[in-house]
């Protein structure tokens, strides 16, 4: 019932939890992809039984993607679709939600059943967007309910495919990377966030 892409990764304490589906179980290749992709109705037709458990969905992340410390990720209502080169920060929730390609969700966001965020958008820190709400691709939106602040500069859409980028390589070799139980050292996170290290800072 869960799917992670090459190249992923899932970091410590973080969650999936997909274990309300029949998630293919018994299935040929040919029949879990056509049940990958039904919609939550037609899953309940035909895996819902008297009380409907079976009929939710499964959790399906692309490649490059990183899901951060402490998220949690589920599936009761629908499926959860994360895509490529997606960074979901630290304690962030994804439930039943649709992500599209190189976007970043913020620690603590919140993003309820049936939203969905455009490739090449924002979540800031902290926001919660509604259910069924749809982030059109290349926005920023904030708060709690979230709302749309700007868009996104083309520089800072390219930081978001950087900083998927980064993340890659500290999953495939955390020499460095990972200090007291998963936390980002102070001179990767400024290469993640700002591009730059203290060395080339100095050079500057």
């Amino acid at each position: 019932s869960v799917e992670v892409g090459e190249g992923s990764s899932i970091w410590y304490s973080a969650i999936l939890k997909a274990d309300r589906c029949n998630m293919g179980c018994g299935r040929t290749e040919e029949e879990y992809q056509e049940w990958k992709n039904m919609n939550k109705d037609e899953r309940e037709n035909n895996d819902g039984g008297y009380d409907h458990n079976g009929s939710s969905g499964g959790i399906f992340i692309g490649n490059g993607t990183n899901i951060q410390d402490g998220c949690i990720i589920t599936s009761v209502d629908d499926h959860t679709k994360i895509g490529d080169n997606v960074t979901v920060g630290h304690s962030a929730q994804i439930h039943s939600a649709i992500v599209e390609d190189n976007c970043l969700i913020g620690m603590g966001s919140i993003l309820n059943p049936g939203s969905r965020v455009e490739s090449m958008s924002l979540i800031a820190a902290g926001a919660v967007i509604a259910k069924n709400e749809v982030v059109k691709s290349g926005e920023l939106w904030v708060g709690n309910p979230a709302k749309k602040l700007r868009d996104l500069t083309e520089q800072e859409k390219q930081r978001l495919v950087f900083q998927a980028d980064e993340y890659i390589k500290l999953a495939s070799s955390q020499s460095g990377a990972m200090e007291l139980g998963g936390n980002i050292s102070d001179r990767e996170m400024d290469i993640v966030l700002l591009g730059t290290s203290d060395d080339e800072k100095e050079k500057e």
